[in-house]
């Protein structure tokens, strides 16, 4: 088997072709690794990922416990970790905050990452809309600002069954 031709690796997101360089690179992977179908080359491609990530966590635990003595697989987050080492490179201590504004200071400097469902369209049919059909089944739509998301999640009990 070949590996599928250039127009095939099109990049609808960017809208380009890939380039000759990458195509010849793909070529070579598909034919040193002996793939016989996309899935064997997604496959390669797949194993490539996730050892590289492998090897860079493997690389940043090794260098957080040398340097702090922390592992960072311990921590849900780099913030975490990070004040931690903090505290631990200055041997300081945080203080209990009982100044209102000093709070509000540290509550308002609180960032956090997006965390979202998205499904490429939705239509809500309910009561409440100009144009509902009662012939359909009625249907709402809600936006959740939701906290804990990750640490909710691993508390959960993996499924086994029934999907």
């Amino acid at each position: 088997t070949h590996n599928p031709p250039k127009s095939a690796y099109f990049n609808i997101l960017l809208n380009e072709d890939i380039s000759d360089e990458d195509y010849k690179h793909s070529c070579e992977v598909w034919e040193k690794l002996s793939c016989r179908n996309l899935g064997d080359y997604h496959d390669v491609y797949l194993k490539t990922d996730v050892c590289l990530l492998a090897d860079v966590i493997t690389e940043f635990r090794q260098t957080s416990k040398r340097n702090y003595n922390l592992d960072p697989m311990h921590y849900f987050s780099l913030a975490q970790l990070s004040l931690d080492a903090a505290l631990l490179m200055t041997k300081k201590t945080i203080r209990l905050l009982t100044d209102y504004n000093m709070y509000l200071m540290f509550e308002n400097g609180i960032r956090g990452g997006i965390s979202q469902i998205t499904k490429r369209y939705a239509e809500a049919n309910n009561k409440y809309l100009p144009n509902f059909n009662p012939m359909k089944k009625s249907s709402f739509i809600i936006y959740l600002d939701a906290n804990n998301l990750y640490g909710w999640a691993m508390s959960q009990f993996l499924p086994f069954a029934d999907f």
